[in-house]
């Protein structure tokens, strides 16, 4: 049954993410948001990766007892490469801000599918460590479980 709830937390979280960023960025064409660079296939794998593996990150923390640290750094710089590898450069003020438009297309915009695959490993270490963290945690759960079983029937064994 934990497992179903995990499952459902990362795709809906999955979900929010895709939707949402698809229409920020404008990978999917709207009214509200205009991209001023041409969209390719990278774009829409980069979306869908960083998309589902946030969605699973975000399930693995909100499933977690007690909140752990583990792997939010690359978290955190997985979805900002993530989100650069997808986004429109020339349409992110804040890159627009340190380079000007001329530095983002020279210098931010050749290394979009670097930044892009970066930025889905680094998600994906994460998520390899946050679910590592909770396997190693239910295991030590188990095992001491066992151990404790183990010696109650020693002592009753030594009893008798």
């Amino acid at each position: 049954m934990k497992n179903w709830k995990k499952i459902t937390y990362a795709v809906i979280a999955s979900s929010i993410f895709l939707v949402s960023f698809s229409f920020i960025t404008a990978l999917f064409p709207n009214t509200w948001f205009i991209r001023m660079t041409p969209v390719n296939s990278l774009d829409y794998i980069f979306l869908v990766l960083t998309s589902i593996l946030l969605g699973i990150y975000v399930s693995l923390s909100l499933t977690e007892k007690k909140q752990r640290k583990q792997g939010a750094i690359a978290a955190y710089g997985g979805g900002a490469g993530g989100f650069l590898g997808f986004g429109c450069a020339l349409c992110n003020k804040l890159l627009v801000l340190m380079f000007g438009a001329i530095g983002v297309v020279t210098y931010v915009e050749p290394y979009r599918p670097l930044i892009g695959t970066l930025g889905v490993g680094l998600m994906g270490y994460a998520v390899y460590v946050k679910s590592k963290a909770g396997k190693e945690k239910e295991d030590k759960f188990l095992n001491t479980d066992k151990v404790k079983k183990k010696s109650k029937t020693k002592e009753f064994l030594h009893k008798t």
